[in-house]
């Protein structure tokens, strides 16, 4: 073989070692595979911004839902002073006392603090006793209620929206027992 025959052999048949370039595709299936692409890249796109709007949401609600938890928690806690405000301006007999008089603020200032989160008594005396609303401390028996009946308001229940942040303590009817005859 002659240096020229060699030369041509060599650019007509790839060795080995090169890497054989493949064949310019039709410009049609360049578009489709470019159009694909696109779709495929739009449909990511769609189920990312899917995602974050969910996780924006489930970010939103869980957010509200903690800042009910802590408003609710606190409310809870300011409770036992209401009833103490309560039960102060019970022993205080005269309405002229300048010291109910301030008492009556105070505890008024704390029950606009209670009505802004939507914080209300719950009015149970002459209900039905409901467990989910109300703890029975005692039952006493009578003839002048049904049976269940919530008698008396020992501590008073609140509801903040429609839950209850603190049931009522009462006292409930029960059926009069007959008394048997000693002999």
């Amino acid at each position: 073989m002659t240096d020229e025959e060699k030369l041509e052999s060599t650019e007509t048949e790839p060795t080995p070692s090169e890497p054989q370039v493949a064949e310019p595709q039709s410009e049609a299936s360049a578009e489709e595979i470019a159009k694909a692409e696109a779709s495929e890249w739009r449909d990511k796109y769609v189920r990312k911004l899917a995602e974050f709007e969910n996780f924006r949401k489930r970010t939103r609600q869980e957010n509200d839902l903690l800042g009910q938890i802590i408003s609710e928690s606190l409310i809870v806690s300011l409770l036992p002073i209401m009833d103490d405000f309560d039960r102060l301006l019970s022993n205080i007999p005269t309405a002229d006392d300048p010291y109910r008089k301030g008492v009556e603020l105070i505890r008024g200032k704390l029950w606009t603090f209670f009505e802004t989160r939507n914080v209300k008594i719950m009015d149970v005396r002459g209900k039905a006793f409901d467990p989910n609303e109300h703890d029975a401390l005692l039952m006493r028996p009578t003839q002048d209620f049904p049976p269940g009946t919530v008698l008396e308001v020992i501590t008073a229940g609140y509801t903040m929206g429609d839950r209850v942040i603190r049931h009522a303590q009462v006292i409930v009817s029960e059926k009069l027992k007959p008394e048997t005859e000693s002999a």
